[in-house]
This record gives structure tokens, C-alpha cells and sequence, in this order.
């Protein structure tokens, strides 16, 4: 190789690309024959009956199965059918779902039921005297404390 350096005041002025003469007059006129002369391409899906009633079927098959899969919505049960339900059955199901009265007492339902005093003489009536005179011993060592 050739160890001799470039110095760029050596090289030569002259510009090495070259322009026919009017290219650029002709040049706009040659870019729009170029536009106007390719064919316009038509959409890859068009409409079709057969499209259409595929579309259709497919749709109403996602309905049914949609209609068919979603739960109805239960409303209130009212008193009547819990009026028919003993309280021996009420006692059960809690103790197998292991629920206790004071779980019971938390909710603002059963609160509620307790505001009126037939509801409590109704619910202690039944109860065995020593029992709730050992409750109400408990409840009130607990709060003087």
C-alpha cells in the first residue's frame, strides 16, 4: 500500500453527478404518468351472501350460547318460603356451616330484628334462665373491667 497522504486542497473541484438538461422540468409530469398509470387494486374481501349468512349464524350461536350459559339472577325470597322452614333446620345448617350467634349478630339484618323487644322476649323465651343470667354476668364483668 501507498503511504502517501491526501490533502483535500489536491483533489480535484468538479462535481462528479450529472443532471440531463430539463430533467427537472420533465420530472413532474413523469412521476404523475407513473401514478395514473397503475391499475387501482380492488378490496381483498367483498361483500357475498354466503359471507353475510356465516356472519349472521356465527353471531346468533355466540347469543345462544351466552343466553344458555348465564346464571338468572334470584330475587328476595319475601317471608313466605322462610316462614316454612323449622328452626330446628336453621339451627343445622349453621352449626354445619360452623356459624354461631355472635357471627350472627354481627350482620345489621339481624340487628335490625333485634330492635323491637317481642323479638328478644320471643328469642329468650325458649332459653334456660341460668344460661342467660350467666351471659348477662359475663357481658357485664367484661365491661367494668
Amino acid at each position: 500500500m501507498d503511504n502517501k497522504r491526501i490533502r483535500l486542497d489536491d483533489l480535484k473541484k468538479e462535481t462528479p453527478f450529472s443532471v440531463p438538461d430539463g430533467y427537472f422540468d420533465e420530472l413532474p409530469q413523469i412521476i404523475q404518468a407513473k401514478i395514473t398509470s397503475e391499475p387501482v387494486r380492488k378490496p381483498l374481501v367483498g361483500w357475498s351472501w354466503q359471507r353475510s349468512v356465516a356472519l349472521v349464524s356465527a353471531m346468533s350461536l355466540v347469543f345462544l350460547l351466552v343466553w344458555i350459559t348465564v346464571p338468572e339472577k334470584q330475587g328476595a325470597l319475601g317471608q313466605a318460603p322462610l316462614a316454612d322452614i323449622s328452626d330446628a333446620s336453621i339451627i343445622s345448617y349453621l352449626e354445619e356451616e360452623d356459624m354461631s350467634y355472635y357471627d350472627l349478630s354481627e350482620h345489621k339484618v339481624v340487628q335490625h330484628a333485634f330492635d323491637n323487644d317481642t323479638t328478644i322476649l320471643h328469642y329468650l323465651d325458649g332459653m334456660d334462665s341460668e344460661f342467660i343470667r350467666q351471659q348477662i354476668i359475663e357481658s357485664t364483668v367484661g365491661e367494668t373491667i
